[in-house]
């Protein structure tokens, strides 16, 4: 099997059974305190692949430091920056969990807190290594722990907008997943033409910074264009108060949102029918039946271990995991949820992608073995994270904005 096609089985186990995955098995927690960076934009290092940074954070007057659409990008002629990824996010009153599903990197990931202005919201989120204009997976290969890569005032400043879940001080919460929708049809026009422009990856960023309920967000996001980087990839984010959630989405060029759903995972909500590529159909399944686990901090994170990533190509998880595939029936097309989960094509053709799968590692290709990269619970009253690294449940790490 080559890298291309590695890739593609990896995307594709998440999806659509009918069983329920098996309870965590209970196991000793210890909990690590993380503090306040006492000086700005000074990165300080946690462990291996995890830092925090302090920022002072952008005022609405500073709105287009987020960065506008570039037609000239590499991504916005078709080559997308940012590889495929999956997510889990649930939010039950007043609790939000979150997975980031990813290559299992030695990539850096950083927790940022943001002070407070006279025009934005303080605020305590997650946020990526930011993109490069080398190849972004090489990039974070090469140089995993050299935060000298990463230090300079522009990838810092960089950095601090690109949040991919977090809390502000009004105890909002956003967090944002990637949807590989080829039946999006967006273009390059943007959700509101006309409008100043905002970035797929800066939309959680933005919402921290001013919104301070889950309906001034929606109506903040209204009043800015947003633009696809790649037509076939699609960002999707959960936006949620402890009143009122919302699923927000971008797809035939409008800005789509729908209060019907506090589960998301990695195919578009707010279209009628499914994407061609639903992957995390399972994931919202074991999820929704699960739902009412997630009332605290403890709950919420025990129901995310519930689908923690790698289990999904492992073939001694009991049950396990089938998923979405392309080409499996004969004229061509997808299996979908109704395909019976015993069916011997599908388990023949699932033994043996989780069995190419399976002899791939950190040390012979680290960019091909996938995992629940972290995992955060935010209690939204209290405005804390909760931070699990690479499914080590044992240990996490507690922070308070």
């Amino acid at each position: 099997m080559n890298i291309r096609n590695l890739v593609t089985a990896c995307l594709a186990l998440a999806c659509c059974t009918a069983f329920a995955a098996p309870a965590p098995a209970p196991e000793p927690v210890k909990g690590i305190p993380i503090a306040k960076p006492a000086e700005l934009m000074k990165l300080a290092k946690v462990q291996t692949g995890l830092y925090t940074l302090r920022c002072a954070g952008m005022d609405k007057a500073q709105a287009n430091f987020y960065g506008p659409y570039d037609a000239t990008a590499p991504a916005a002629k078709g080559v997308c920056a940012v590889p495929r990824f999956g997510c889990s996010s649930v939010v039950n009153g007043n609790f939000v969990g979150r997975n980031m599903d990813y290559f299992n990197t030695p990539a850096p990931y950083f927790i940022v807190w943001t002070d407070g202005g006279k025009d934005h919201y303080a605020s305590l989120a997650m946020s990526f290594a930011p993109l490069d204009k080398t190849n972004f997976i090489k990039t974070s290969q090469t140089a995993p722990d050299d935060i000298n890569h990463y230090n300079t005032p522009e990838q810092l400043a960089r950095l601090t907008t690109m949040a991919l879940d977090g809390v502000n001080e009004k105890g909002l919460c956003c967090t944002t997943h990637v949807v590989d929708a080829t039946d999006a049809n967006n273009t390059d026009k943007g959700t509101n033409p006309g409008a100043p422009e905002l970035s797929l990856f800066m939309v959680c960023r933005y919402v921290l910074d001013h919104a301070a309920t889950a309906d001034e967000a929606i109506e903040l996001l209204k009043k800015r264009s947003i633009r696809v980087v790649d037509p076939q990839v699609v960002f999707h984010w959960i936006v949620a108060d402890r009143n009122h959630c919302y699923i927000v989405e971008v797809a035939d060029d409008q800005l789509r949102y729908t209060d019907k759903k506090r589960v998301m995972t990695n195919f578009l909500c707010t279209k009628p029918g499914i994407n061609s590529h639903p992957y995390g159909l399972e994931r919202m399944r074991i999820l929704e039946e699960h739902y009412h686990e997630g009332t605290s901090v403890e709950g919420m994170y025990n129901l995310m271990r519930r689908v923690h990533f790698s289990q999904a190509y492992r073939l001694d998880t009991k049950p396990y995991w089938y998923s979405e595939k392309t080409g499996l029936n004969d004229d061509g097309s997808d299996i979908t949820v109704q395909t019976p989960r015993y069916d011997p094509t599908l388990r023949k053709m699932m033994e043996e992608d989780a069995a190419a799968l399976k002899v791939v590692t950190p040390e012979n290709n680290p960019l091909m073995l996938w995992d629940t990269t972290y995992g955060n619970v935010y209690d939204m009253a209290n405005k804390t994270m909760r931070l699990m690294m690479h499914e080590k449940y044992d240990t996490f790490y507690d922070a308070k904005l």
